[in-house]
């Protein structure tokens, strides 16, 4: 892996917004991520308050995608397009994101990205494309 796992720690820690998700990172190497997002009330997307808001779900792609490329360029890449299949529900409860570069080149990086639930069923893939323009 080209960045040590205390400095992802401190990219994933940093921004205002990651820290209001609360992700944890579960798992890092060479092009791949695995993050947590603990379920909080806050994320239900319903008045009767049953499943997690798809917006919530979509930053979890696009957070996951972009961390698996940290890994193999060091840094954070701007999304350049995001592109989501919502599977099923979200109940309430944790998610989990697994990450994988797809391909990493000069000016963009793309990453698959698949989230499910705390006992293993998908709820959404997707996949980023990441401007790499600069490393």
């Amino acid at each position: 892996m080209s960045i040590e796992r205390e400095r992802l720690l401190q990219l994933l820690h940093r921004p205002r917004f990651h820290q209001f998700l609360g992700l944890q990172l579960e798992e890092a190497k060479e092009g791949y991520v695995k993050l947590r997002l603990p379920y909080r009330d806050d994320f239900l997307g319903d008045e009767g308050g049953t499943y997690i808001h798809g917006g919530v779900i979509a930053s979890l792609i696009d957070v996951a995608g972009d961390f698996a490329l940290i890994t193999v360029y060091g840094r954070g890449l701007p999304t350049v397009d995001l592109r989501i299949d919502y599977l099923r529900p979200a109940q309430k409860g944790d998610l989990f994101a697994e990450a994988a570069v797809v391909k990493g080149g000069r000016t963009l990086g793309v990453a698959d990205i698949t989230v499910t639930n705390g006992a293993g069923k998908k709820i959404a893939v997707g996949r980023g494309l990441y401007s790499t323009a600069g490393t």
